[in-house]
């Protein structure tokens, strides 16, 4: 059962549906959309080779999700009919999806985040429910039995991968823990200032943005390399300090105020000045960038230091004020990823993937900075205390497209490490993308999003997260 058939689902569900449909012996028994999708549910499925056995348009209004619409599901699957859901809808709905499929026994893929709900000018104790939403998720799926796995692809990516068991052996060897952690990650997503009302793909008018969008995997990023500390009995970390900064929709009007978009955009249909009104209305929108800055603390010593700048204010394509019939990643959008990973004064691992155009554009050039598919991953060794080279460099991109050159539907390697999620999910693997591993990820963009709502109202905040796995004290206010 495929919930959501949005740009996302178009690009990366469908065509793995069809790619290993026979090889795996399954049916795609139920397609779920809104009715204002129709026409381009259609369109869309007349090219395809595999075609649901049947699809049902719920009313626009189970955008948000609702039990009201999951009844009218109720109707079409009783409980054991179907034997897995990829929910790929707008992530406010993700939770109804879920714990219906649950409650029907059925294993779910879902997009990230986990779930999401409307933060726009909501008390900052509200953001951790998103934690909540996690521990009654697990709980649920642990009572029915089934695997819930979430698409945060970077868990399966053989680069990063490779990255984490290069330092789970060196970490281990010499127990000496990570130190450092500095992520970078730019999209350019930019957006014309009438189109903040009106997105559902990606939406600020939530209240949420960047972090809930591309942000999510690059916190879930951290989470999972910073957990190699805690199999170090001296430098494992009881807490984490956390403050978060951001600029959002209505700052962006600032940065890149209505002279630039009149210069650039002097036809765009709506106009590029927005009135007083509008601009009020804005304020509580979603982040455009966000800013977390963390330390990783063992009693009163500090073992970690985190860095992870999300931007979406970044180097983009676009240059068209209409939108295309792609939005996800057909306007503009480029992506620039750096992580930077200190053990103390042993080693550095750096990862560099820079992007100059954008997936619609990629004609399978040979990889290097700049081109589509380059991921370059740079080792640093102090060698005369841990042996091998001083430096390695290894051209990942450039090796992933040798292999894949005969494969016609490899797309990149971050969309190969989807297809590794998804064939986690058709098998039964949790041990990368399974839920219970991301419950640090979510308590770390559950404080984000506190602090971040506490500082809109004024206050100062100062998140405590306690690591250890399900404990009901998990957070603190060191502010209060």
């Amino acid at each position: 059962m495929l919930i959501g058939l949005g740009p996302h689902a178009k690009r990366i569900y469908y065509p793995l549906i069809e790619k290993w449909q026979a090889e795996h012996d399954f049916e795609l028994a139920l397609l779920v959309e809104l009715e204002d999708q129709q026409t381009s549910v259609e369109q869309y499925l007349r090219e395809r080779l595999v075609q649901p056995e049947r699809i049902v348009y719920l009313p626009d209004s189970a955008r948000h999700g609702g039990d009201e619409f999951t009844a009218e599901l109720d109707r079409l699957s009783g409980p054991g009919e179907i034997w897995g859901c990829i929910i790929a809808t707008e992530p406010k709905a993700h939770g109804v999806y879920a714990r219906w499929a649950i409650e029907r026994g059925a294993h779910i893929l879902i997009d990230k985040p986990l779930t999401a709900f409307n933060l726009r000018n909501r008390q900052p104790e509200e953001a951790l429910r998103l934690l909540a939403d996690h521990q009654e998720i697990t709980a649920a799926a642990a009572r029915r039995g089934v695997n819930v796995l979430v698409q945060a692809q970077r868990r399966a990516h053989v680069g990063y991968e490779m990255i984490h068991e290069y330092l789970t052996q060196f970490t281990g060897a010499y127990e000496a823990p990570l130190t450092y952690v500095d992520i970078y990650h730019a999209d350019g997503m930019w957006n014309m200032p009438e189109e903040y009302f009106f997105r559902e793909n990606h939406p600020y008018k939530y209240g949420y943005g960047k972090i809930m969008h591309s942000g999510y995997h690059f916190i879930d990023l951290y989470a999972w390399m910073l957990q190699l500390n805690q199999r170090l009995e001296h430098a494992s970390c009881d807490r984490i300090s956390l403050a978060a900064r951001e600029s959002n929709a209505y700052d962006h009007l600032a940065q890149v105020d209505h002279h630039l978009y009149d210069r650039f955009f002097p036809d765009a249909a709506s106009g590029n000045l927005l009135t007083e009104a509008q601009l009020k209305e804005i304020r509580g929108y979603g982040e455009t960038d966000a800013f977390l800055l963390l330390q990783a603390m063992r009693g009163d010593q500090v073992i970690s230091t985190g860095s992870l700048n999300l931007l979406q204010t970044s180097f983009s394509r676009r240059a068209w004020p209409k939108l295309p019939v792609d939005t996800y990643k057909g306007n503009g959008r480029v992506r620039h990823e750096r992580v930077t990973i200190q053990v103390g004064h042993l080693l550095n691992i750096q990862v560099h993937s820079y992007q100059s155009y954008e997936a619609k554009d990629w004609q399978g050039d040979k990889p290097g900075v700049g081109q589509y598919d380059h991921f370059d991953i740079s080792i640093y060794r102090n060698c005369q205390l841990v042996g091998g080279e001083p430096f390695e460099l290894i051209a990942l991109g450039d090796a992933m497209q040798r292999t894949n050159e005969t494969d016609k539907s490899y797309i990149g390697h971050n969309e190969a490490a989807r297809a590794e999620v998804f064939l986690d999910f058709l098998y039964g693997r949790t041990d990368r993308a399974g839920l219970t591993h991301h419950e640090l990820s979510i308590k770390l963009v559950s404080a984000a999003y506190y602090d971040i709502l506490r500082r809109r109202q004024g206050g100062l905040s100062a998140p405590v997260i306690r690591t250890a796995p399900g404990a009901s004290d998990w957070f603190s206010d060191a502010s209060r």
